[in-house]
C-alpha cells in the first residue's frame, strides 16, 4: 500500500539548521523551529497509522517557487527526521530506495512525498 503526504513548505536544510550558540546557550533558529513543528502538525494529521518499521522506497517531489540554488541532500536530512519525529516512520535507516525530483512552479513550493514497501530488483 502506497502512502502519500504532503507537506506545504520545503524543508530548511540540515546544513542551514545547526544548532546556533550565544551567548553559551545552545537553541535552534526560530526559523528551523517554526518549519520543524509545521511539518509534523501536516504529517501527523495526514498520518494516523502506526510507525513504518520496513524497509520502503520513498519518491520525493520537491516543488520550488523559483530557480534559487538548493541543496537536495541536505534538504531530505531534515524531512527524513520530521518524518521520525512525526512517527511516520520508525528510523529513516528503513529508507533503502529515494528517488528526488525538483520541480520548479513559479510562486509555489512544497513537498510531495510517496511512500512504499522496497523491492529488491
Amino acid at each position: 500500500m502506497d502512502i502519500e503526504l504532503f507537506l506545504s513548505k520545503l524543508p530548511v536544510p540540515k546544513s542551514n539548521r545547526y544548532i546556533r550558540t550565544r551567548g553559551g546557550k545552545v537553541f535552534k533558529p526560530p526559523r528551523v523551529v517554526n518549519w520543524e513543528a509545521r511539518a509534523i502538525w501536516e504529517l501527523r494529521e495526514q498520518y494516523k497509522g502506526k510507525p513504518i518499521d520496513y524497509e520502503v522506497s520513498v519518491d520525493i517531489v520537491l516543488v520550488l517557487p523559483n530557480r534559487r540554488k538548493r541543496d537536495i541532500d541536505n534538504m531530505l536530512k531534515s524531512l527524513w527526521d520530521v518524518m521520525e519525529k512525526a512517527g511516520v516512520i520508525k528510523n529513516d535507516n528503513l529508507i533503502y530506495e529515494v528517488r528526488t525530483v525538483k520541480r520548479i512552479e513559479k510562486g509555489k513550493e512544497g513537498v510531495y512525498i510517496k511512500i512504499r514497501r522496497f523491492e529488491e530488483k
